[in-house]
């Protein structure tokens, strides 16, 4: 099935939900796993030990992603259990247009190769500073399909996964 395309920019608008640190405050910092394995608690730590004035604060599904390592597929959406943390300037943090596009469906997008391929090809720089470019990042396109199909297409997959977990349970008791 074909399905009209779209650019990431008209599904994704850039999260400013920028917080003041208090130094005697703590904070939980969000980082992002390689290979989409998911956006996971870095550390806690107080205000006062975090180098810059403000940090971005994260709220549940949104989409966050490595500028440094979004080509090795270091994004995810935000689980609930990290909501209010927050991310350095390294961690671009996106909000999904619920309208247009299903969070869920758009986590397990990311998890794809051709996503990542489209990662790999929004990022530039050397050897060891390859950085993903938010511009044209947001300029690449994806197919879209329509909302109730994106909700069709994600139970689909989270009842395969569900079976796949409990192959992986039953192999690990035997």
């Amino acid at each position: 099935m074909t399905w009209p395309k779209v650019t990431l920019g008209e599904v994704l608008t850039k999260s400013q939900d920028w917080i003041t640190l208090h130094p005697d405050q703590k904070y939980r910092e969000v980082t992002v796993r390689l290979w989409g394995k998911g956006a996971v608690l870095r550390q806690e730590i107080l205000g006062a030990e975090i180098a810059s004035a403000s940090r971005l604060r994260v709220r549940p599904d949104q989409f966050i992603i490595s500028r440094i390592d979004a080509r090795n597929g270091a994004c995810a959406l935000v689980p609930r259990e990290l909501d209010g943390a927050v991310v350095s300037n390294d961690f671009p943090v996106f909000t999904p247009n619920p309208d247009r596009l299903d969070a869920r469906y758009l986590g397990w997008l990311t998890k794809t190769k051709s996503f990542v391929a489209l990662c790999t090809a929004a990022s530039e720089g050397t050897t060891n500073r390859v950085r993903l470019k938010e511009d044209r990042f947001l300029s690449m396109e994806i197919d879209l399909p329509p909302l109730a199909e994106q909700c069709r297409l994600v139970a689909r997959i989270d009842a395969l996964a569900a079976k796949i977990d409990e192959a992986k349970r039953l192999r690990d008791e035997a």
